[in-house]
């Protein structure tokens, strides 16, 4: 059975150029910030995280679970402290899902009419078990 195409595809071409985009455009300055951070002068920020399907499944079943009512996963970019316990992590750059709900305005809740927006489910865990980029620096494609 063929899968449908899902919205938003791109091509391999595509994701090349959007990774070198990020990369001429902001990694100098973010590894600028890691070496700073870190005091490690050889040290460069991640530029990719890996989450397993499994994991992506895994997580997409339990927000179904806990927020019957999501409509989708946000992105967020984060930066690991340099207190985090992991020491390949500290001071490197990363991503993390968090659910979110179709958001509704006082008018819109009256008439039980839904917004195009969507609003952050924050009463539920967010997914950030995702692994850098072997090596953090490595671009697209690896």
């Amino acid at each position: 059975m063929k899968a449908n195409l899902p919205k938003g595809l791109i091509t391999p071409t595509k994701a090349k150029e959007l990774n070198q985009q990020f990369i001429k455009t902001r990694s100098k300055d973010l590894n600028k910030i890691v070496k700073k951070e870190s005091g490690d002068l050889k040290k460069e920020d991640a530029i990719s995280c890996w989450f397993s399907l499994e994991e992506l499944k895994n997580y997409i079943a339990y927000v179904e679970n806990e927020a019957p009512d999501a409509n989708g996963l946000r992105v967020y970019f984060g930066a690991y402290s340099n207190n985090n316990k992991k020491q390949n992590k500290k001071d490197l750059s990363t991503v993390f899902f968090v659910p979110t709900k179709a958001k509704q305005s006082s008018l819109q809740k009256a008439i039980n009419v839904l917004e195009e927006t969507s609003s952050d489910i924050d009463d539920i865990g967010a997914l950030n078990s995702g692994e850098i980029g072997i090596p953090p620096s490595a671009t697209y494609p690896q």
